[in-house]
């Protein structure tokens, strides 16, 4: 097993390396292999994102539709609570993360709801599904 001093520039090549198993419109973490670092009996798998600019805590409460929608930009969630299905197919479950391609048409459904880190990267924009794309704030 090799050694490597892990820095930003190795884990940009290890990720670079991988791009090609990234190439559909709805990437599932279950259908990546990526090269784990490890730590005695530590394990460290990155997420092949980066450039991130905006990282969110999502919470959806159970029974949510979210309509068919699409963004400018890819956007990344790691489910860290409960579960989702993606377009009726594609059922993200706690501990997996997605990618959903800039342009791509998706919805959402949750019977359990979840709660996610959502990362969104180009348009330093979180778009809400009110008028005009605008939230509500709790100040």
């Amino acid at each position: 097993m090799a050694k490597i001093l892990e820095t930003l520039s190795t884990y940009i090549a290890r990720i670079e390396k991988i791009q090609h198993q990234m190439e559909k419109p709805i990437v599932l973490s279950t259908k990546v292999t990526m090269p784990t670092l490890r730590d005695g009996h530590i394990k460290k798998v990155p997420w092949p994102v980066y450039g991130i600019t905006m990282l969110y805590t999502v919470t959806v409460p159970p029974g949510t539709h979210v309509r068919r929608h699409s963004h400018n930009e890819d956007i990344f969630r790691y489910v860290v609570r409960g579960s989702l299905t993606i377009n009726d197919s594609i059922q993200v479950n706690e501990g997996m993360w997605v990618i959903i391609r800039a342009n791509t048409s998706y919805k959402i459904d949750t019977k359990s709801g979840y709660m996610c880190i959502t990362g969104y990267n180009k348009s330093s924009q979180c778009l809400s599904s009110q008028p005009g794309g605008k939230h509500l704030i709790d100040e």
